[in-house]
């Protein structure tokens, strides 16, 4: 992120794909991404095994007919959405985490928000929320409520109704840190420059111990970013992870069909304005495709108009729409799964990150996925 020209910086338009984007194939941008990862692990009594076995240890698996967790229902998925707050363990239940791993003998053993990695210190209160929309067409995935994370306002608008994304907040003024996120991040795109210093991060830890019937957790997500489409392919492109630590994986496992990392410069951003100019601030220059367009993007503070890179109006930002991510995991194992969303480079312009849907699979996961939600 970096300050423009008015004449470019108050418009951030945007449209959907930049030097490296715009030329993925469909085919890329939609078939399941795997990362090169090479894993696996099977659960026990999963529904795949084609045997009804009942433990309270057990998650209940979704239609197959068995009472798994043995509570004398079969099918019963629980619902937590009766939410009081927005904490780290209302966000939990929000986005679907909805056993207790003390009473239940899996699911969620502890929730935090951090600053980075290596800050255990609490991001302003404002980069977390928990919502019922996200704009006037993005819903909850399931039950009635959705995370959000954000570098500004977690909620539809930065910070007031009407107030573009584009309109970054400095929460710790130009304060910024090499080590709050993992090595190796953030990572470069292909042929796209990279800076060092991140900003305005906030981290949802959550550490959860899986059911002994599980073999892997999914869950979906949503990446917007007012990076679009002046920066496209600069070295300020804010990005997002889902770091899993588990005996499996100890890696992101949220990318493209190209192991690119979320940000705007990812295959599957294309919630956006077609044909816009993008990468006037960056490395390349380039015409977005956006084949899904931006009508996702009302009401959400990332799909105001105005001029960007050239005189064609287009949305001040952009999205990927939602994606699963999924990964294995061992059965009865305890590990940390990390969400975290940072601003590159400086605090200008914002990004945000809805996070829904947490689910166990029964089935083998073989290696981390990314694919556009079905």
């Amino acid at each position: 992120m970096k300050t423009l020209a008015p004449f470019v910086l108050a418009s951030l338009v945007a449209a959907c794909a930049s030097s490296t984007a715009a030329t993925e194939t469909a085919q890329d941008a939609v078939e399941p991404a795997t990362g090169g990862f090479t894993a696996g692990a099977t659960g026990a009594g999963s529904a795949s095994s084609g045997d009804c076995v009942k433990d309270p240890s057990f998650y209940d698996v979704p239609g197959d007919g068995c009472d798994n967790d043995d509570d004398g229902t079969v099918d019963n998925a629980r619902s937590c959405d009766d939410v009081g707050g927005d904490g780290a363990t209302d966000f939990a239940h929000a986005i679907g985490i909805c056993h207790d791993a003390e009473k239940d003998g899996f699911g969620l053993v502890g929730a935090e928000f951090l600053r980075g990695f290596d800050d255990a210190s609490a991001p302003e209160p404002a980069q977390h929320g928990v919502l019922s929309k996200f704009g006037d067409e993005l819903r909850p995935r399931e039950g009635s409520l959705l995370g959000v994370l954000s570098t500004g306002f977690a909620q539809e608008f930065n910070g007031k109704s009407g107030r573009a994304f584009a309109d970054g907040q400095k929460w710790w003024g130009w304060k910024t840190s090499r080590t709050a996120l993992p090595p190796g991040y953030p990572k470069a795109t292909e042929n796209c420059k990279q800076h060092g210093n991140v900003a305005d991060v906030i981290v949802l830890k959550l550490t959860l111990k899986a059911p002994k019937n599980a073999a892997g957790l999914k869950f979906d997500f949503d990446f917007h970013s007012s990076e679009w489409p002046a920066f496209v392919c600069s070295q300020f492109n804010d990005g997002f992870i889902a770091f899993l630590t588990s005996k499996a994986t100890n890696d992101n496992i949220s990318f493209d069909a190209k192991n690119n990392p979320v940000s705007v410069n990812n295959a599957f951003f294309d919630r956006c304005t077609p044909g816009a100019k993008t990468g006037c601030a960056g490395n390349e220059k380039a015409s977005a495709l956006c084949p899904a367009g931006p009508d996702e993007l009302a009401g959400t503070g990332f799909g105001l108009v105005g001029f960007g890179c050239d005189a064609k109006k287009a949305t001040k930002g952009g999205a990927t729409g939602w994606l699963t991510s999924a990964a294995p995991i061992e059965a009865g194992e305890t590990f940390t799964l990390q969400l975290a969303i940072w601003d590159t480079g400086d605090a200008n312009l914002d990004s945000s990150v809805l996070v829904d849907n947490f689910q166990w699979v029964g089935a083998a996961v073989p290696e981390p996925t990314t694919e556009r939600v079905r």
